[in-house]
């Protein structure tokens, strides 16, 4: 770990470290659904469309082995099928199936309630991995405050007076770059704790001094402001007509109006497009050839979502701002991939053959990789409470 974008003004790294859940539920046109790593720990096998298992083709431990290795299984077996059949199964059938719904509630509720319902405790599920969690971000130090070369270029360490960042934004180098199950909550209750505490003035030791005090006052007090305006912003925003209010309507009168609804349609073919482009370029497996034909691509994607935010002047729908959002950050991801040609954790990378043939850069041992078998259990109930 350790490559930085100076594009950013030096301030994130590690982009590349995209950790994947290895089983999301596979059902096309559907958004993707996350099946907890506990039923691996419970039991539950991967299978292909034969019924094979395959876990333990790809590490001793199969099914518990770390979720990057066991992302990739599922990955690659998917790859293999000939007639385009999924080929990835998770299947837990051979457990008590009162005991599975009372323990998996919160699976067994999203399955029986789709128009088609599925039941895990008979069936073997289609999964495939997806996008979890991003173990780099805005580099911080330990009391979370931005560190970066503030625009110098030169990878100098430098810090952001007050600018601060925490949870999943941040990286704090926790963990490396293959997160451990839950480390995460754990982290932003840490530095999210840090981060309030040196905003409000109070440093360790120094809590009763007085100028620490008078400091913290003052930064309350300006938080107080703060807060008050941003309400008053609300409350006026809610009762502004909607032809006024931007990203919540369009801008008045029917030609505005339908070259808004164009914009966003638009907008939302072009993030398909580069949903499909991460995934074939930028994502479990990578290749230095694919990843240049991302970064490619995504700049071309980058500008043209810039000239649809500017032209729309502040009115565009949500799609045109969800499409430069995406456009910049996938730019961000796959640029941090390219440069870094060496496997680790969550971030893997086979050479090209030419490459391979030269004998340049040959090293793709995965290093780094977490002993991991324990599950995102907590993640998930936490997840499944704010849903």
């Amino acid at each position: 770990a350790g490559n930085t974008n100076n594009n950013n003004n030096g301030i994130v790294s590690d982009l590349e470290y995209v950790q994947f859940h290895p089983t999301a539920l596979f059902l096309p046109n559907e958004a993707r659904f996350l099946l907890t790593e506990a039923l691996r720990g419970e039991g539950a096998i991967l299978r292909d469309l034969d019924g094979r298992a395959f876990a333990k083709d790809y590490h001793p431990n199969g099914e518990l082995a770390p979720r990057d290795i066991v992302a990739r299984a599922v990955f690659l077996e998917n790859q293999k099928s000939n007639n385009g059949e999924h080929n990835a199964y998770l299947d837990i059938t051979h457990r008590d199936s009162k005991w599975l719904k009372d323990r998996f509630p919160t699976i067994q509720a999203h399955l029986s309630s789709r128009d088609v319902p599925m039941d895990f405790t008979k069936d073997s599920i289609p999964v495939i991995p997806a996008a979890h969690y991003t173990c780099g971000g805005v580099t911080t130090d330990l009391n979370g405050c931005v560190v970066g070369d503030n625009g110098r270029g030169d990878g100098g360490a430098g810090w952001y007076r007050n600018l601060y960042a925490a949870g999943e934004a941040a990286r704090t180098g926790l963990h490396g770059g293959n997160r451990l199950a839950s480390t995460s909550l754990l982290e932003g209750l840490v530095y999210g704790a840090s981060v309030g505490e040196m905003v409000a003035g109070v440093v360790a030791g120094d809590g009763a001094d007085h100028a620490a005090l008078e400091g913290r006052e003052k930064v309350m007090e300006t938080m107080h402001r703060a807060r008050q305006s941003i309400e008053h912003r609300l409350v006026m925003e809610q009762h502004r007509p909607l032809s006024e209010n931007g990203l919540n309507g369009h801008r008045g009168g029917s030609g505005a109006q339908a070259a808004d609804d164009r914009t966003s349609r638009e907008a939302t073919e072009i993030l398909a497009h580069l949903k499909a482009l991460m995934w074939d370029n930028v994502g479990v497996v990578r290749t230095p050839s694919k990843l240049g034909l991302a970064v490619s691509e995504l700049t071309a994607i980058r500008d043209q979502a810039d000239r649809l935010w500017e032209d729309s002047n502040g009115a565009a729908g949500w799609e045109v701002a969800a499409l430069r959002d995406a456009a910049h950050s996938g730019l961000a991801v796959a640029d941090a991939a390219l440069a870094n040609r060496v496997s680790g954790g969550a971030h893997y990378v086979v050479l090209d053959e030419e490459e391979e043939r030269d004998g340049t850069n040959a090293s793709i041992k995965s290093r780094g990789e977490s002993k991991e078998q324990d599950s995102d259990d907590d993640e998930d109930d936490l997840v499944a409470a704010r849903a």
